[in-house]
């Protein structure tokens, strides 16, 4: 029982503290890499389901409140709308480590289709990859 809670335990913190859950699970528990790679993946993937199907939940019920288009533009519209002509989903997927699951996933709900949710998995999968492989390396390394 003990364990299966230090397991949900990690796969929460993936969520929404995803590039630091390898270092962390590196270097303060006795995982083998595999287990730290599925805890990493398998915890940014919940996360994605999680705040992207919620954010067209959240998208749609405010869209259908809304009275109408808008013809203003603010700077942060013109910000958002150039931003995504040029940067789009590969942009958005390629940062999802920086910045963070839930926002990613929540920005994608708001401006792509439900196709991005594939993108978003693949990059948590690169992501999650790349941090073991780096961390695991400065582990050997180091200690």
């Amino acid at each position: 029982m003990a364990e299966l809670l230090k397991i949900l335990w990690w796969l929460f913190f993936t969520i929404f503290k995803f590039i630091w859950t390898p270092f962390t699970l590196i270097t303060t528990t006795d995982y083998l890499w595999w287990e730290a790679w599925l805890l990493t993946v398998g915890g940014g993937w919940i996360g994605v389901f999680i705040f992207f199907y919620f954010g067209k939940v959240l998208v749609n019920f405010f869209s259908k409140r809304s009275k109408g288009p808008r013809s203003r533009f603010s700077k942060l519209n013109r910000f958002i709308v150039k931003t995504k002509a040029k940067y789009g989903l590969t942009g958005l997927v390629a940062i999802i480590g920086i910045i963070s699951i839930p926002v990613c996933s929540l920005i994608a709900a708001a401006y792509f289709d439900k196709k991005a949710v594939r993108a978003l998995l693949l990059s948590v999968v690169i992501w999650g990859t790349s941090l073991i492989g780096i961390f695991y390396a400065g582990k050997s390394f180091l200690f």
